[in-house]
């Protein structure tokens, strides 16, 4: 299950004239997220702009890196763990001939080395190597914790650090656009993945060095960049226009309508039984008539093809 991170619940900024916290409405929004900013920024700033404490990213953008940043909003904030998130989708430019200390653009030159004599034909042939599960060391300059600090203020603050390779998994890489010393590529790849190391290490793996120069993120589970919106269009005015349901967030769910009847003991966090086929332990969306989100359950017992199903995250 997914850990959701970047949750914050401070108090948001109130205005003369505002009027009361939007606590009570929920949903996911798909932000556009500009270069530049943060996530915790994009947190920020949709809290101001949907007026209510409890908004959480599910998981990190780089600050130079721009698409896809799905957004919960209030009780949606709960249901980050049943909705997968872990598949992800970018394009990028790896430059070459030029290292960087954190691998991307943003960061200070460390090496320069020739790539003239590099085709494409050898860096489609080394991506073989990424393909599949690999192990990668992520950037100094990242998030994770090293003795309870995280790399990237160690790494500002001059000392040296030394981060162990983990185990990612690339589903699918392609190269897209040759244009040396720029390539692009279109990567798929699972939870955890850099793309700052892989722009690294593709150089490396031809005979040069560097760097990620622009990454897009095209997509995060099943919600792609088609989907999202940028600040530009988000206004106070038309805010909730732009958000999927909690029903669309757990999209990728079963689903089970619920009668009246069943809706007033999943209020009372009682079990319900239903028709389905579902496995034991798997998660399902209960959904009124009106296609809204009642709650969302795990299937406990099935026989003869009716099921126990008890409420794990009730939204109404």
């Amino acid at each position: 299950m997914l850990v959701v991170t970047g949750w914050d619940f401070i108090r948001p900024y109130k205005k003369k004239g505002v009027g009361p916290v939007n606590d009570m409405k929920a949903g996911l929004l798909i932000v556009d997220k500009p270069e530049g900013m943060s996530s915790f920024d994009v947190v920020r700033k949709t809290r101001r702009l949907a007026n209510m404490r409890k908004v959480g990213h599910t998981g990190t953008l780089d600050p130079d890196a721009t698409g896809v940043l799905p957004v919960a909003l209030g009780r949606c904030t709960k249901l980050s763990k049943f909705v997968a998130f872990d598949e992800k989708k970018y394009a990028f430019t790896m430059c070459l001939g030029v290292a960087t200390d954190s691998a991307d653009a943003s960061g200070d030159v460390i090496q320069r080395a020739p790539y003239d004599e590099i085709r494409r034909e050898d860096v489609e042939s080394a991506l073989a190597a990424f393909r599949g599960e690999i192990q990668q060391v992520p950037p100094v300059y990242s998030a994770i914790k090293v003795d309870g600090e995280r790399a990237y203020a160690l790494a500002r603050s001059g000392k040296d650090v030394k981060l162990e390779a983990r185990t990612v998994e690339i589903y699918d890489m392609e190269l897209t656009e040759w244009n040396p010393p720029q390539v692009s590529f279109i990567v798929r790849c699972g939870p955890g993945t850099y793309v700052r190391s892989l722009a690294r290490d593709i150089a490396i793996a031809v005979g040069t060095v560097g760097h990620a120069e622009r990454i897009r993120r095209l997509a995060v589970g099943p919600f792609t960049i088609e989907q999202a919106v940028s600040f530009d269009e988000l206004r106070r005015e038309n805010f909730w226009s732009l958000v999927s349901s909690p029903l669309e967030m757990v999209q990728s769910l079963s689903r089970v309508c619920i009668g009246e009847e069943q809706r007033e003991r999943i209020q009372h966090g009682r079990p319900i039984t239903a028709e389905g086929d579902w496995e034991v332990e798997e998660a399902v969306a209960g959904h009124d008539s009106d296609n809204r989100l009642v709650a969302v359950m795990e299937c406990t017992k099935r026989e003869k093809g009716r099921a126990q199903l008890w409420p794990r995250r009730v939204m109404i």
